[in-house]
């Protein structure tokens, strides 16, 4: 170290660290506070701001304006919300709880959703209906129909209320609107069906909505059909029934066939319609006539691709008497189905002939006691009996 080091850290100017001379240093700094400002204090609610410029003077008035004002606007957003919700909420309990209640004060689109939303949180039928149809009754069609594809099950309680109220063409367009286009085609034929004054507008319009080929072919079948043969004043639901209308009005089986064929009907379901409508009609002869030949032997031969069996039961069912289900059971080659199909729709000749067959005389003995006095079965059992051209076993 040279001597000018040790002159520059002798000199008095220089004096080393006190703690003492900070304090006497901070001391001296708080007098230095000019009395005009002697009144602000920390935490204080006397402040002199004589000296501060206020907001207005550094902010225009509109900016101010905009700050306070969108920060009351949001306060009150938030309770008129809250408000809403309440209302909203009470409305729905009275409705669930059958109470009085009106809906006419909800009528912005945001308190009507609010309206569904709950309704559709309690779960309630007619809570959802009655929201639903307050909502078609006050909304634009396009607004409605956007509110129905967002909730499903809101669209669905309004389709089930459309259906019972018979609101065909507001069920129509809401399904397709839906995208529900085979549901809507389906309702459509459906009522087509149940109205034919006015049927073909509406196969026309089911033939549009159709997106599948078969559909269509359908449906472009029975209009040609309903066109073709003026079925005005017919109620129909198929193909089927328009060819036993036909039946009963002309009973011509030849031009029942034509128009099976035109329309594609298989055999089995031209048979089945024919047998069915001539016993609606009682025409017992003519239903034999056309499904019984005589082959070149003169024996019986069944004119029908149907089983035998399924026949004789269709005839059982449609009020057959006993001697056509008998005349169609000897058919049968099987005897135990015979003699079991016989057992079932109390045909006794075939029974008879059945213990004949196993010369069987104590079996008929005892059948014959079963038998009502005085009927055709009884004297038809007694002349089998005293055949002198049976050998009986027993």
């Amino acid at each position: 170290m040279n001597a000018t080091d040790d002159e520059y850290w002798n000199e008095k100017s220089f004096e080393g660290f006190s703690f003492e001379d900070e304090e006497k240093d901070l001391n001296s700094t708080i007098k230095k506070i000019p009395p005009e400002c002697e009144g602000i204090q920390i935490g204080s609610t006397k402040t002199k701001l004589e000296n501060i410029e206020s907001l207005d003077t550094i902010l225009p008035k509109e900016i101010l304006d905009k700050i306070f004002i969108k920060r009351s606007s949001e306060i009150n957003k938030t309770c008129t919300t809250q408000e809403k919700q309440k209302n909203v909420k009470s409305t729905i309990e009275n409705i669930v709880m059958s109470c009085t209640y009106t809906l006419e004060s909800f009528q912005s689109l945001e308190e009507k959703i609010m309206l569904l939303q709950e309704a559709l949180y309690t779960e309630d039928g007619n809570a959802i209906l009655t929201v639903v149809i307050f909502l078609t009754n006050t909304l634009k069609k396009s607004i409605f129909h956007r509110i129905l594809r967002d909730n499903p099950v809101a669209a669905s309680h309004y389709v089930h209320y459309l259906y019972s109220k018979q609101c065909i063409n507001e069920l129509v367009d809401t399904l397709e609107m839906l995208g529900r286009t085979k549901d809507a085609m389906m309702m459509l034929f459906k009522f087509g069906c149940r109205n034919p004054q006015n049927c073909l507008q509406r196969f026309n319009v089911c033939a549009n909505l159709a997106d599948d080929q078969y559909d269509k072919q359908i449906i472009s079948q029975l209009i040609n059909l309903v066109g073709k043969y003026d079925m005005k004043c017919t109620q129909f639901a198929s193909v089927v029934t328009l060819v036993s209308d036909k039946c009963k009005e002309h009973q011509n089986i030849n031009s029942c066939r034509m128009l099976a064929n035109e329309f594609n009907l298989s055999s089995k379901q031209l048979e089945a319609t024919l047998l069915i409508t001539f016993c609606q009609l009682q025409n017992w002869l003519h239903v034999d006539d056309m499904f019984v030949n005589k082959n070149w032997l003169g024996k019986d031969k069944l004119a029908l691709s149907l089983p035998i069996g399924e026949t004789v039961k269709l005839l059982h069912h449609n009020g057959a008497p006993s001697s056509s289900l008998t005349r169609y059971l000897k058919l049968i080659k099987d005897s135990d189905e015979r003699l079991e199909l016989a057992k079932k729709f109390n045909c006794h000749h075939i029974i008879i002939d059945d213990f004949s067959s196993k010369k069987d005389r104590r079996g008929l003995l005892v059948y014959k006691s079963m038998l009502q006095k005085q009927t055709e079965s009884y004297f038809y059992a007694d002349t089998i009996l005293k055949s002198p051209n049976i050998k009986w076993k027993n």
